[in-house]
């Protein structure tokens, strides 16, 4: 037992030096510019990728592969500073955030065009050896990953600390302004940033497709939220806390793989996240100022509040917000709702419905989002309790709607009311991460609660909506369950604005544009924060049982971290704060994949193209925030 707890170990350490490439990624860039990159875990799968394509399709040496993808992968990321982050400078501080899913996703699209969706076979160019100590082992593959994985966080400390251009990063770190005061073109400062955060991605990559022996176009996200996790439980912008992270993060892995299951694999490394952020919110090596890349003034850049999205409506310069009365809402659903006298179709009236659903999602997400101020990264795991909970109810049990639904409404509430918890003591980006760790904790609570939720299965053939106190009314086809999704959309959104527009909602938005101030003041800010929570899960929890009525299948695909920023990239781009703007974008970008699917595998390029034009044009929303 003694020889199979340090062959964990090893391969652990083999692991969590990837991890730790990738956090030292996210790191730099978000010491230097305040952005969480979301589009590092495409770079990383790229740098995979074009090494594999040197290798496989050109014949070339391994090394020389390497070499050319990292440079290729480096110069990507100077290109992505131009285009996610300095054309958004004096926009809202999400949307340079944003841009960079949009780029994420068209670089994962082209990579499935490219190479294909498929798995492919990444060859190992020399012979792999086992060296056994004992029973424990480790292999030739682990010691490479290791060695080189310690010799690029190296080569990167020294040049922090020893290079004139590492100075001058560790200075714009530090603070921006000074350093743009005493001559360092900030600018390119930043390049450099995003230029290294390429090159850790690229050689992580290659690590990553040599440990595995594959390489696949999905491989980024998954990976690139380890190296998130990572950054923060070793301290956002440490160097030496990004590889202890790192390092900690693949060990607790590979433990939880061989003593618990490998389903509880990724549920230790995000419960162990979220247990950080708790109790050392500024991870192992950090301090309570987030001190960035050694500096003292850390990580602070121009934030105004303890929220990250605080004044993202009071923003940098004026603008018009539309937005509809209360009662407009269900104006709006009673239009809505003569769709199916007019139109014969299903396939329509199935792609509005779902469209409907994620209107109604889009506005739970901007009431945290925008009115409470904490970016939500994880509100798929309240979409997944309502589904989960109609499922359970009327599949297992055979109780009727009147049961199920509103059941799926109160779990959803008190889950969320649960989940702000822990929120209550973080900010900013920290609060942002305690959401993601949330989703994803929800996500695999999904996945492996197997006498409940019945694992990846799912459920199968979830009953039509039925109501025993309506005769045994069945809701069999489309049209029929039309009606039941815009009444409870139209009734949610319509509840939701009356809050947002009384004293309760204006006293959310006093916690988002300071909290300490509001507290100061009086306000009891947990009791806020967790009412808002409820609402918002609620809300989210109603989308959840429709879409499980109308879907008749669910996995835990359907909730997991993509659904989640889907959901804040439609708060966002209709307006933060804005219900109005939330729900059109909810249900316009749910629309807009239907309407390309003629194009098929270029849909969701183009989809991606939209959302950057939107955060360039528009970057406080289609109807503004509010």
């Amino acid at each position: 037992m003694i020889e199979l707890f340090f062959s964990q170990i090893l391969n652990g350490l083999a692991i969590g030096q990837v991890y730790a490439l990738i956090a030292l990624g996210f790191s730099l860039v978000f010491g230097v510019s305040n952005l969480i990159n979301f589009a590092q875990g495409a770079l990383f799968m790229l740098g995979a990728f074009f090494a594999f394509t040197g290798v496989v399709w050109l014949g070339w040496p391994l090394p020389v592969a390497a070499v050319v993808s990292v440079l290729l992968v480096s110069g990507l990321g100077v290109l992505l500073e131009r285009l996610a982050l300095r054309p958004l400078a004096n926009g809202p501080f999400i949307a340079p955030v944003l841009s960079t899913l949009a780029i994420s996703i068209v670089i994962d699209q082209l990579a499935e065009i490219i190479w294909s969706p498929e798995g492919q076979s990444f060859p190992v160019p020399f012979p792999e050896y086992t060296f056994y100590f004992g029973r424990a082992y480790i292999t030739t593959t682990d010691i490479l990953i290791f060695v080189f994985g310690l010799l690029a966080a190296a080569a990167l400390t020294w040049f922090l600390k020893a290079s004139w251009m590492g100075r001058t990063l560790r200075a714009t770190a530090q603070d921006r302004d000074a350093a743009a005061q005493l001559g360092v073109r900030t600018s390119n400062v930043r390049q450099l940033a995003f230029g290294l955060a390429g090159a850790l991605g690229a050689l992580s990559g290659i690590l990553v497709a040599l440990y595995f022996k594959s390489v696949f176009p999905a491989m980024g996200l998954p990976f690139g939220l380890k190296g998130f996790a990572a950054a923060l439980l070793g301290g956002l912008t440490s160097i030496p806390g990004a590889v202890l992270g790192g390092l900690t993060l693949g060990v607790v892995e590979t433990l939880s793989s061989a003593y618990l299951g490998e389903g509880f694999r990724d549920l230790a490394a995000f419960s162990l996240l979220l247990v950080f952020l708790l109790f050392r919110p500024q991870g192992m090596l950090g301090d309570r100022r987030l001190d960035a890349l050694g500096g003292a003034g850390g990580a602070s850049g121009a934030m105004p509040s303890t929220s990250l999205l605080a004044s993202a409506s009071s923003q940098r310069s004026a603008h018009r917000v539309f937005d509809l009365p209360p009662w407009g809402f269900l104006v709006v659903g009673a239009v809505l709702a003569l769709l199916p006298f007019v139109v014969s179709s299903s396939y329509i009236l199935q792609a509005v419905v779902y469209a409907m659903v994620f209107a109604l999602l889009a506005g739970s997400v901007t009431l945290v989002s925008g009115s409470l101020g904490i970016l939500a990264i994880g509100h798929a795991a309240f979409y997944g309790v309502g589904a989960y909970t109609v499922a359970v109810m009327s599949y297992t049990y055979g109780l009727p709607t009147e049961l199920a639904l509103p059941a799926a409404i109160a779990l959803g509430a008190v889950v969320g009311a649960v989940a702000s918890l822990p929120l209550y003591k973080l900010s900013g980006h920290t609060a942002a991460l305690g959401t993601l760790a949330i989703g994803q904790i929800g996500f695999l609570v999904f996945m492996t609660w197997m006498p409940v939720t019945r694992g990846p299965m799912g459920f199968l053939n979830i009953p039509a909506p039925t109501f025993e106190l309506l005769g045994g009314l069945r809701l069999s086809d489309i049209g029929h369950k039309f009606w039941l999704v815009a009444l409870v959309v139209a009734l949610c959104l319509f509840l939701a604005q009356r809050l947002l527009n009384s004293e309760m909602g204006r006293t959310w938005r006093s916690i988002r544009e300071d909290r300490l101030a509001a507290h100061a003041a009086g306000v009891p800010v947990r009791r806020y924060l967790m009412m808002g929570f409820a609402v918002s899960g609620a809300m989210a929890g109603a989308a959840g049982g429709l879409f499980a009525y109308v879907q008749n299948v669910i996995t835990p695909d359907s909730f997991n971290v993509q659904a989640s920023l889907l959901m804040l990239t439609m708060a966002v781009l209709g307006g933060l704060g804005n219900l109005t703007g939330a729900a059109l974008a909810g249900f316009v970008l749910t629309i807009i994949p239907e309407v390309l699917r003629e194009f098929s595998e270029w849909r969701m390029i183009v989809y991606g193209v939209i959302l950057l034009m939107a955060l360039r044009w528009r970057p406080h929303g289609l109807l503004g925030a509010r």
